[in-house]
């Protein structure tokens, strides 16, 4: 452990402590990043990436998904599923069930 630690508040409204060095490290960014950006990009509100610098020189990304959309509950799963290995989805196959939860529910995602 390095003498820094990270306050990092999230949108979810926690506090989280962290050591820099307890972070992993990647020089290629998870491909489960290429479909949050997508989904964002899409104009669903309910997943959110902040980075931050630390002072190692690195930078944290931090991801925030809101459990109440349909989004940030696939999205989440989607996470969970690529961090035990599993194959994800295209970002064509994401965005279509999201629209469809979305007009299940029939509500607008704006």
């Amino acid at each position: 452990m390095t003498n820094t630690i990270v306050l990092y508040h999230d949108r979810n409204d926690d506090v989280h402590v962290i050591d820099p060095d307890a972070l992993p490290h990647f020089d290629k960014l998870p491909p489960v990043l290429d479909i949050v950006c997508a989904v964002i990009n899409a104009g669903y509100r309910g997943l959110a990436v902040d980075e931050k610098q630390l002072a190692n020189g690195r930078f944290m990304l931090a991801f925030s998904a809101n459990q109440g959309t349909p989004e940030g509950q696939i999205v989440q799963t989607l996470m969970l599923d690529a961090a035990s290995g599993k194959p994800l989805p295209s970002i064509e196959f994401v965005l279509a069930q999201i629209k469809e939860r979305y007009d299940e529910l029939g509500r607008s995602h704006g």
